[in-house]
């Protein structure tokens, strides 16, 4: 075997390894996406987090992907911006200030609009973040499930609904496992539950 045969197969294996994917965090504004993804690169809630204009452009590893975050700011003159990261997206993730009641409504009309009933998403997987559990009067995930219609309106999507606090951390990791597993479901062409 000659030496470039042997450095063409190594290099269609180390490819075919490789666990990369860009995923797409929005949400309204103030929900906690970059503190999320601040959290996410540190480990730490990061106590000068201002809010998004615009959108900022990130990379971490967790459990072996290589994943790019695209965060993109929420409030309604930028969400023009989500368009254009529609396209290549292995995921999506949703993040919602589960203490923000009132503002509920209008999150689930964005999710639904903007995620949901988007043709680029629809064959990818969701990750929906309850944010802000720290706070007292913050809606847990299977409430917020019924509040957002999701049981009924989603049946032929993947996504998932996970109670966090980018502030702590809590409940960070296990939502980002469930995204990894999905996307390493979809790499390997199974079936995602």
């Amino acid at each position: 075997m000659s030496a470039f045969n042997s450095f063409s197969q190594w290099l269609k294996r180390k490819l075919k390894t490789e666990k990369r994917a860009k995923i797409l965090i929005v949400g309204l504004d103030s929900a906690g996406k970059t503190t999320l993804t601040k959290y996410m690169n540190t480990g730490e809630y990061q106590a000068d987090t201002s809010p998004t204009i615009g959108q900022n452009i990130d990379s971490i590893n967790f459990e072996g992907w290589d994943i790019t975050t695209i965060d993109v700011a929420g409030q309604q003159q930028f969400r023009f911006l989500w368009e254009v990261h529609y396209p290549g997206c292995a995921a999506a993730v949703f993040v919602i200030d589960a203490a923000d009641i009132e503002r509920l409504p209008e999150a689930r009309d964005i999710l639904r609009t903007h995620v949901f009933n988007n043709p680029h998403l629809e064959e990818v997987p969701t990750l929906i973040l309850a944010n802000k559990q720290d706070l007292p009067d913050a809606i847990q995930a299977p409430l917020l499930i019924q509040l957002l219609n999701l049981h009924l309106e989603l049946k032929d999507r993947t996504f998932s609904v996970f109670d966090c606090s980018a502030l702590n951390g809590k409940g960070v990791h296990e939502a980002f496992t469930w995204l990894v597993n999905q996307l390493e479901m979809s790499k390997n062409g199974g079936t995602s539950f």
